[in-house]
């Protein structure tokens, strides 16, 4: 294999898959990336068998000179090119001992190597159930509920975001057991179109990065992108490609995403959303963060319990306190509605509530020990549920 490249554009395909790549895994190749060189393109892959990364890459006229493959520690690859200066030319070349000779100027790196044919792919998805839907709606449906997914747990399937499609309302949940994040929107699909897929934690990650990084690339322009829905596979294919003045994205390198879904039942979500709740707290947001930011200084550090009372006039006292006999107590006025009530909030749940949302938030309560009900005032399309501590 012998490829000619620009620093740039090799560095940005490696910066957006090079995180798939697991050098901790059983299969010392995983830590690797695999490059395969044609002479019209180059397609490198970042895979742990859980999420696999490609970008197919078009090449200039006589970039590549011997077409081959083979795979690269990943981490190496990546600082190697990251520490070259600006806008130098790469050359890749095999060598007979498994070795790859990468130049740059009168820089000189022998990388070992690892045979592409021993690289694992988790292949494309079967029986396809295809959802479009705008760049912005995906990176919304993501961005509002992942902080609730959870981290470890050995009902496996809290590890995810559950994707819920029906009656052309696709529905994105994550939980973990105490607290709930739901966002929906409306997508362009046959009304007749159902399915239910979970998504791992580290494939939301991966997907919410780079949604966030395509709109880095488009500013303020939205694209569409079509969800691939196979029995154990999710595929998307997003482009990063040059922009032109009308805002359309070239094909010119093409990150293909492909996750393996978690086989398990998601719980009933709608079973665990309050209904009928006859108490109402109408907070401006930046007043709860600032408050609950100050009052949780002085929390337990295990439990973050901070205490909410109150009172049918409107005053909130928020107080917390810990072992070491500290204790923070502050006052904040709202609109409220209902009678006297005091419960007590995990202040880091209600605080990734707050960094989410935009406007006033809502409080939605009943008895001390039930579920409360926060959303956005006037945004039904995002729901949260947090469970509430025992005082």
């Amino acid at each position: 294999m012998q490829l000619t490249i620009n620093r740039e554009l090799f560095l940005k395909a490696i910066n957006l898959i090079a995180k798939a790549a697991d050098k901790r895994h059983n299969m010392v190749i995983l830590g690797n990336i695999r490059l395969e060189v044609t002479e019209e393109m180059l397609v490198l892959t970042a895979s742990d068998l859980e999420v696999e990364l490609k970008a197919t890459l078009k090449l200039p006229a006589g970039a590549c000179t011997e077409p081959g493959s083979l795979t690269l520690p990943a981490m190496k690859l990546k600082d190697i090119c990251k520490l070259l200066p600006a806008q130098a030319t790469l050359q890749l070349a095999t060598q007979d001992n498994e070795r790859c000779l990468l130049t740059s100027g009168k820089s000189r790196f022998t990388l070992g190597t690892l045979p592409a044919k021993d690289y694992p792919t988790l292949g494309s998805p079967e029986h396809i159930t295809p959802l479009p839907i705008s760049r912005h709606k995906l990176s919304d449906l993501m961005h509002k509920t992942l902080f609730a997914m959870a981290i470890q747990d050995v009902r496996y399937y809290l590890t995810g975001m559950l994707f819920e499609l029906e009656q052309r309302q696709l529905t994105t949940v994550a939980t973990d057991g105490h607290r709930l994040a739901l966002a929906k929107t409306v997508v362009d699909t046959a009304e007749e179109v159902g399915m239910q897929a979970i998504l791992p934690r580290k494939a939301v990650i991966e997907l919410d990065r780079l949604t966030t990084e395509l709109a880095k690339l488009l500013s303020e322009q939205d694209n569409m992108l079509t969800l691939s829905f196979g029995r154990e596979i999710l595929q998307v294919n997003l482009p990063f490609g040059d922009v032109d003045s009308t805002g359309q994205i070239s094909d010119s390198l093409v990150v293909t995403f492909t996750a393996r879904l978690i086989d398990g039942k998601f719980p009933d979500y709608r079973r665990v959303i309050p209904r009928g709740s006859d108490k109402l707290a109408l907070f401006n947001r930046e007043k709860l963060t600032d408050v609950l930011r100050r009052v949780s200084i002085l929390s337990n550090e295990k439990s973050r319990s901070v205490v909410f009372s109150f009172a049918p006039d409107g005053m909130v006292e928020v107080r917390a306190n810990n072992a070491e006999q500290d204790e923070a107590r502050e006052t904040i006025q709202v609109k409220y509605q209902g009678e006297a009530i005091e419960l007590s909030f995990n202040a880091a749940y209600l605080q990734d509530v707050l960094d989410v949302v935009e406007g006033d938030v809502q409080l939605h309560m009943s008895q001390s020990n039930a579920s409360v009900l926060v959303n956005q005032l006037g945004d039904e399309l995002h729901q949260y549920v947090i469970m509430p501590m025992r005082i």
